[in-house]
């Protein structure tokens, strides 16, 4: 069933657990997360990047999820993850996403709530939902040295919090409390005292970006203390990749089914939707 970050966060939120936020990349990704999903009665979250929808593959790819999400037993979202204009966020809402993020993390305090309030007034009257975020949660590898996007002065400012939330409406919120996209060199650490002070200056639910190889007492501390979605991708990457590049180091010839050489790293990839799934606590909610 196809619902927005509204309906599942609430629950999510009031009962202290996370959505798993998998962002995938075509038709195996997106059955692997549903039917995983499903075979643990927890919600889920698809999330799209927008090197997977230049041209027509937003038709192609929204297609595969749509349907994923019509034939779900349980709740799934479909959600556009980090655009970066307005004119991505329209094309997403008017194929039928039923969530999106428009990203000016990146910008000033007043023009990131400019551009985030615009997403809101934009989709007003539609039932999408919209996630924002403040702070920046940068691009780069944690403890890599120059040339990480990662810092202190990139944390989100917990003083700031309820006056974004009430200028923009926005639904939900992500924060940077010391997590990266990426690959972690070195293992995170989660500022869970700034995660407090969020959670006591609004009650919206709050978003943990790049959770990939943050260790897994930090997440389950994260969501005791606020957090309801976590974004799950580079994790995902790594056990196909890995699985892969096995089966192809075995192959007498390049002449291989591509059904059945992705078997195992398929599997691989599921077993690490499965254990994010546990570990956020969203099994046997539906």
């Amino acid at each position: 069933m196809l619902v927005n970050l509204r309906e599942m966060l609430a629950d999510a939120s009031a009962k202290k657990y996370a959505v798993g936020m998998f962002d995938v990349s075509d038709l195996e990704m997106i059955r692997a997360v549903v039917q995983e999903a499903e075979s643990l009665r927890s919600p889920v979250i698809l999330g799209a990047l927008a090197p997977d929808l230049q041209g027509d593959r937003l038709e192609y790819w929204f297609a595969l999820a749509s349907l994923a999400a019509k034939k779900a037993k349980v709740p799934v979202c479909i959600h556009l993850d980090h655009a970066n204009t307005l004119d991505e966020v329209m094309r997403a809402a008017d194929i039928g996403f039923s969530s999106v993020m428009l990203d000016a993390s990146a910008s000033p305090f007043e023009e990131n709530i400019r551009r985030s309030k615009e997403v809101v007034q934009a989709l007003s009257g539609r039932d999408i939902t919209v996630e924002a975020e403040l702070g920046h949660v940068g691009n780069g590898w944690v403890g890599s040295g120059e040339g990480s996007e990662s810092g202190p002065d990139m944390l989100t400012e917990p003083e700031k919090v309820a006056e974004f939330v009430e200028r923009t409406q926005v639904d939900a919120l992500a924060v940077s409390i010391g997590t990266a996209h990426g690959v972690y060199i070195k293992a995170p650490e989660l500022d869970i005292a700034r995660l407090q002070k969020i959670t006591e200056a609004s009650d919206i639910p709050l978003v943990l970006h790049g959770g990939s190889g943050t260790p897994e007492d930090q997440l389950r501390a994260a969501i005791a203390n606020g957090i309801c979605k976590i974004n799950i991708y580079s994790e995902m990457l790594t056990a196909w990749n890995t699985a892969m590049l096995n089966e192809l180091q075995k192959l007498p010839h390049m002449a291989a089914w591509p059904g059945v050489l992705r078997k195992n790293p398929d599997a691989a990839m599921r077993a690490v939707i499965r254990e994010k799934i546990g570990l956020f606590g969203s099994n046997g909610k539906f």
